[in-house]
This record gives structure tokens, C-alpha cells and sequence, in this order.
């Protein structure tokens, strides 16, 4: 039993720096490599015959004879307006999102058509109307005065409809408790 274990795996400190952040000794050097050229993106993937060919550009080589070109970037294949043309969209905007929103919160309140009438999910109301707000919060100053004022109009309806409902809840609630009066 005195037999000595063969290590499983070596650990290996490949660290260069010690704990003060000084260089440690026989720490191993990274090759010294130059970054590549980056040639920018297209500059519009709508209309690629008018767009201005980019130039190549030549990558440090340590044989100066042969410049080396970069590879353009991969275009994704999208493009909205040409998308939007083909099937008759729209473009979409802040407000499209905002009206995505609130109809997903009117659901919740039991308040659209097609859905389950009635039915009231007060958790996913709640939800809605503290997503939308956090939506608020984080586009300050980033949007339109118009936005900004159909955002803010929006948020106090919500807030509004959801204290209607559950001041409906509690009165119902009321009704239905024992020893409570009977109207």
C-alpha cells in the first residue's frame, strides 16, 4: 500500500502574472501576432449594383511584394424593405411594439375579442403592465415626443383598467364572504 500514485492529470500554471500583478518568471510568452485588416460592412444591402466596391486592403506582410486582401463580411440575406415591398408590410416602429404590448395585456383583462371572455389573468396583467414599464423607464429620452406621450398615456390607462378590476374582485369577494350583507 506504500506504493506511490501516478498523477491522474498535471496541472499546469500558465499564468503570467502573480498575485501583485508583477510579470512571474518562466511564465510562457504569447506569439506576437499583428491583428488582421478589418474592412468595413457593405454600407447597403438594398441596392448592391450602386453600392461602391471596397477596396482591398492590404494585410502587414513580412514579404511586401503580395498585398493580401481581407474577405468582405457575409451578408445575412435580409433585407426589410425589400421583404416589406414583396409582402406588403409596413415599416415596423416603437409604436407597433407598444400596440403588441397592450393587446397582450387586454387579454390578460378579459377585454378582447376572440379570446376567453370574461377570464381575467390579474398575475399576467400585473406582468404586462410592469413590462411596459420597465419599456418606459429604459427608453427615457430615447424616443419622440409623441412616443414618449402615447407610452406614458398608455401605462396610466393599464395601471387604471388593472385597479378597476381589482376593485371589482375585492367587491365581489365582499358579496360572496359569509355574514357579509346581501344586496
Amino acid at each position: 500500500m506504500d506504493k506511490e500514485k501516478k498523477p491522474e492529470f498535471v496541472v499546469t500554471d500558465r499564468r503570467k502574472f502573480n498575485v501583485d500583478g508583477e510579470p512571474r518568471p518562466g511564465a510562457p510568452e504569447e506569439p506576437k501576432t499583428e491583428p488582421a485588416a478589418i474592412t468595413p460592412p457593405p454600407q447597403s444591402a438594398a441596392s448592391p449594383a450602386s453600392a461602391p466596391k471596397p477596396e482591398p486592403t492590404p494585410v502587414k506582410d513580412e514579404k511586401p511584394t503580395k498585398p493580401q486582401v481581407a474577405e468582405p463580411l457575409p451578408e445575412t440575406g435580409y433585407n426589410g424593405d425589400k421583404e416589406r415591398g414583396q409582402f406588403g408590410g409596413q415599416r415596423m416602429e416603437f409604436i407597433h411594439l407598444l400596440d403588441m404590448l397592450v393587446q397582450t395585456a387586454m387579454m390578460y383583462a378579459g377585454a378582447m375579442e376572440g379570446g376567453p371572455q370574461g377570464k381575467v389573468d390579474i398575475v399576467g396583467l400585473r406582468q404586462m403592465i410592469d413590462l411596459i414599464s420597465v419599456l418606459e423607464s429604459k427608453t427615457k429620452g430615447n424616443l419622440t415626443e409623441q412616443e414618449q406621450a402615447i407610452l406614458s398615456n398608455t401605462v396610466f390607462q393599464l395601471r387604471m383598467t388593472y385597479m378597476e378590476i381589482v376593485n371589482m374582485i375585492d367587491r365581489q369577494a365582499m358579496q360572496k364572504a359569509p355574514g357579509a350583507p346581501r344586496k
